[in-house]
């Protein structure tokens, strides 16, 4: 069980929202580990800042964020939790966008160091669609350039353990 592993190592959990909700999403999951004698002060919700995506990820659009915005923002909230609790690594929680986000973050932005366990719930893996001719800067197209950089080579990372649940049905998991 992902709690009982991140307990046993005395890991913080960092929970990472998806694309429009707020840290508010993780609020009864955070009460079922605390419910379960996990530490209240090793869980945390990140609240990401203008939490939609952009049409295009590589333009800056207003109350929007793109992927390198949303993987910059992880890390300054890891790099919090880490010195808030003196731990060395962190486990990271990410439902749907925020799985794109702790994907992106340990693979191109360092977090691979910093993170000892990934559960990705009902991301976006290989996107919501998938077309080499439209939408190629969109986050969330399996076939645009974010997701084909994101899923070159392996989709874990060497070090960092990865849980993925999935569903066929867009249901989120």
């Amino acid at each position: 069980c992902f709690g009982a592993e991140a307990r046993a190592q005395n890991l913080p959990i960092v929970f990472v929202h998806g694309n429009g909700d707020s840290a508010a999403h993780w609020h009864t999951t955070i009460w079922r580990f605390e419910s379960q004698g996990y530490d209240p002060a090793r869980l945390f919700a990140v609240d990401m800042a203008a939490p939609v995506a952009p049409g295009d990820d590589t333009k800056t659009e207003e109350n929007r964020s793109t992927s390198t915005d949303q993987a910059a923002q992880l890390a300054a909230a890891v790099t919090r939790v880490l010195i808030a609790t003196g731990a060395e690594k962190v486990a990271l929680v990410g439902n749907s966008r925020g799985a794109n986000t702790i994907r992106n973050y340990i693979r191109f932005g360092g977090g691979h160091a910093h993170v000892a366990l990934a559960v990705l719930a009902g991301g976006v893996n290989h996107g919501v669609f998938a077309s080499t001719s439209t939408s190629l800067n969109s986050e969330f197209n399996g076939g645009g350039r974010f997701m084909t950089r994101l899923n070159q080579g392996s989709e874990v990372h060497p070090g960092v353990r990865f849980v993925t649940l999935r569903s066929d049905k867009l249901d989120k998991y």
